[in-house]
């Protein structure tokens, strides 16, 4: 192959070496390509006295990568010069590789590219054969800001467990509902970090935002009635429906304890615990056969017999199906009224775990209301944008240990689920 079109393939400029058909010499997983850098006269980089010698040669060794398949390597025979002027030495400077630098331009920017990629730093230190601290380093030094999404007219706005230190345990991260993205993330989900964000954000763009849904944290709350005025406030009926079914899943435990153990209710309470939770017409279409026992019961059958056992479970099951069957298609006033009515069924039932869950819901009402009740656009707008993208963050940090630095995790997270994603 042609010298020049070697050295253009690895992008290096050839006019900083001496022109030679040298062949590579292959090794086990690269190909080593040698060069001499020229020893024309130079000019001394220290006080620009043309009067310089060769004072010797040194050798070493560049990362020149075409692929994550085959290492290529380029050796290079440098050259120092000595200034007879300020008798100083030098090496001139290597167009396509940066000074006191191993890997090239080429290679460099072949690893940015990767940065946008589900890859961890170790795996794509393996790629280019380079310590994993080297790839840390150039993100930092290449990756030194990654600008946040413009604010959406539809903003969800969650939690994710980010690390164990004290007053950082969970940062807060912002989603585009339509696009799918992450806004941005904020170090941290409590009120003055919350505060210090929004308010660094234009008010114009604040006002671009019509709905904006969240959990049931006051914090959320009061971010929005305080930086988005002119938003509805939804809460993600996911979190709704888990208040109840956490308070089923617990009385049910209760009734299963006071009933004989080893019993078919027994057993079936404590290994199907998910038939109590999920749509009565979603119960499995099964049947269960005790190992005792010759006769054969289906799922609803049991369902049904274990629900009865208490008054309390019996009244949670079934307003927990109520809301699961409402019907979307009601107006603001309708739902908000449907709410009050569930609350209220749940306060009077006199069970502590359902008096909480209710009283819950009377606080929430208005926000549980605009997402029950039918959007303009006939959009069922939740938070489920939100809960997709939070495993994809939970992988990210799992498989890279963990994070240590914020803003690295930041940027990588953004790079890979935002700024990585393919181009429609």
């Amino acid at each position: 192959m042609n010298f020049n079109t070697i050295l253009y393939r690895l992008g290096i400029d050839p006019d900083n070496f001496v022109n030679a058909d040298n062949d590579p010499v292959k090794t086990a997983d690269s190909f080593i390509y040698e060069v001499k850098q020229k020893s024309d006269s130079c000019i001394c980089i220290h006080c620009g006295s043309c009067n310089t010698i060769i004072h010797d040669h040194d050798y070493i060794e560049i990362n020149c990568s075409e692929t994550d398949q085959i290492r290529d390597i380029l050796r290079i025979r440098k050259v120092r010069f000595k200034c007879k002027k300020c008798g100083k030495t030098f090496t001139p400077p290597i167009k396509g590789i940066e000074s006191y630098s191993k890997t090239s331009f080429q290679t460099i920017q072949m690893i940015i590219n990767d940065f946008t990629k589900s890859l961890t730093f170790s795996q794509i230190a393996e790629r280019y054969s380079m310590s994993v601290s080297r790839i840390i380093k150039l993100f930092d030094e290449k990756v030194r800001y990654v600008p946040r999404r413009p604010f959406p007219a539809i903003l969800c706005i969650d939690e994710i467990r980010f690390a164990e230190e004290y007053n950082h345990n969970y940062c807060c991260v912002l989603y585009d509902f339509r696009n799918r993205e992450i806004v941005d993330i904020i170090r941290n989900r409590q009120m003055p970090y919350l505060k210090e964000y929004f308010e660094a954000v234009p008010e114009q763009e604040r006002a671009k935002v019509r709905y904006f849904i969240s959990d049931m944290y006051d914090g959320y709350a009061t971010v929005c009635r305080r930086y988005f005025k002119n938003a509805t406030h939804i809460i993600d009926l996911f979190h709704v429906i888990t208040q109840l079914t956490g308070a089923v899943n617990r009385i049910r435990t209760k009734v299963m304890k006071s009933v004989e153990k080893g019993s078919v209710q027994y057993n079936f309470m404590k290994s199907h615990w998910k038939q109590f939770l999920c749509r009565s017409r979603d119960i499995s279409d099964k049947y269960y056969t005790p190992l005792n026992s010759f006769r054969s019961y289906h799922y609803d059958e049991l369902v049904e017999s274990c629900v009865k056992l208490n008054s309390d479970f019996l009244t949670a099951y079934n307003i927990l199906q109520d809301l699961y069957r409402y019907d979307q298609k009601a107006n603001f006033d309708e739902a908000k009224e449907f709410v009050i009515f569930i609350a209220n069924r749940l306060i009077d039932s006199g069970n502590e775990h359902l008096v909480s869950v209710g009283r819950t819901y009377m606080k929430w009402k208005a926000g549980i209301a605009n997402g029950l009740a039918k959007s303009q656009n006939h959009t069922k707008l939740t938070n489920a944008v939100a809960e997709s993208l939070n495993n994809q963050l939970k992988t990210i940090i799992k498989s890279a240990y963990g994070y240590h630095n914020f803003e690295r995790f930041r940027k990588r997270a953004l790079m890979i689920i935002t700024y990585g994603k393919p181009i429609n």
